[in-house]
């Protein structure tokens, strides 16, 4: 493994430097996961987590950083970046990606060492830039896993992304707009739109949805902008769709959806995802990234018949090595539900 580069200097602190926003607006990579208010909502929903950053310098300068969240329950302690395999590929200054990816995995691993965490995760997806190194990788003790997020490039507009789309989910979409169902953001459907994601993911196997009060967190006014925005699909009865997506400095991440049954008969779905999209690119956004579907092929698929490209990347599972021995049982067991639910491919 390579050493770190000569003058950089990491710092795991409890909030985000003053110069965070500049980071991210330089980042073209960089997500609606890597705002400080997206960290803030989960520690404000939930008393048992609470967020660090690391902080990458170089001569006093912030060339980038990453954010995690601690989680501590009946005395052990997990490390997350970020719960709910939300994208956490450190953001950069261009052009120095692999010294702060490696830089953050080596604090990531130290404080996991010091915390004596037993076990967590971390979501390596970087829309749209490059890949984290194996020597990243491994510089945090763990193994790594693959998944694939489908993601619309919006930077030759929504036409270029109309071309893509498969002629079936065109026709699809053509036959949903002769409905005249109406499209809008719509935060205050939130219970609405919940209910039905909750009812359409019993049917996914080991799927787990999100609390409502993160959702309802996320959706609140922030200084700089909502960190989320809820879109939704109505006829005349109430809402048919919708889906909820975390808003960045260059992309939306949709982050959970539901459709009521007569809904996807309608193609409802299609629509509103496209419609999400034509809102995106009207919006300044460079890319939609529509997720992973890891375990739903049929749901992956009908992603990349939208026009959307498959970006793979590594969640890397961290292990209980630095666990007090008496809480190795615990993650032993941790290891065994999460058996039960998608957790990528081995290289």
């Amino acid at each position: 493994m390579r050493p770190a580069a000569p003058g950089i200097h990491t710092h795991v602190v409890e909030r985000a430097p003053r110069d965070w926003g500049e980071l991210l607006a330089a980042d073209p990579a960089a997500g609606g996961a890597h705002r400080p208010g997206v960290w803030a909502a989960f520690t404000s929903a939930s008393a048992a987590l609470e967020s660090r950053v690391v902080v990458v310098e170089e001569q006093g300068r912030t060339i980038g950083g990453a954010a995690l969240v601690i989680e501590q329950r009946a005395g052990f302690r997990w490390l997350h970046a970020l719960p709910m395999l939300l994208p956490a590929a450190p953001v950069a200054l261009p052009g120095r990606h692999a010294e702060v990816d490696l830089a953050v995995a080596r604090a990531f691993d130290a404080l996991a060492r010091q915390e004596g965490i037993v076990g967590g995760e971390w979501s390596l997806h970087r829309a749209g830039g490059p890949v984290v190194s194996e020597d990243a990788l491994a510089a945090i003790a763990g193994e790594s896993r693959w998944f694939e997020s489908a993601v619309v490039d919006l930077q030759g507009g929504p036409e270029g992304a109309l071309k893509r789309m498969e002629r079936k989910h065109r026709q699809a979409l053509a036959h949903a707009r002769r409905q005249r169902l109406a499209f809008s953001e719509e935060p205050a459907a939130l219970e609405a739109a919940y209910a039905l994601h909750v009812t359409q993911s019993r049917a996914w196997g080991g799927h787990r949805p999100l609390p409502l009060e993160l959702s309802r967190r996320l959706l609140a006014d922030a200084p700089d902008g909502p960190l989320a925005r809820l879109f939704t699909l109505r006829d005349t009865q109430g809402v048919l769709s919708s889906a909820l997506a975390i808003d960045g400095p260059h992309d939306l991440f949709v982050w959970w959806s539901g459709t009521h049954p007569d809904g996807r008969r309608r193609q409802a779905f299609t629509l509103l995802l496209w419609q999400i999209i034509e809102w995106a690119a009207a919006h300044g956004r460079m890319r939609v990234d529509l997720g992973a579907s890891t375990g739903l092929s049929l749901v992956a698929t009908f992603k990349h018949a939208l026009g959307a490209r498959g970006e793979r990347f590594a969640v890397r599972w961290l292990d209980d090595r630095y666990a007090p021995a008496h809480a190795r049982m615990l993650a032993k067991l941790q290891r065994y539900a999460r058996a039960r639910r998608p957790q990528g491919e081995r290289a």
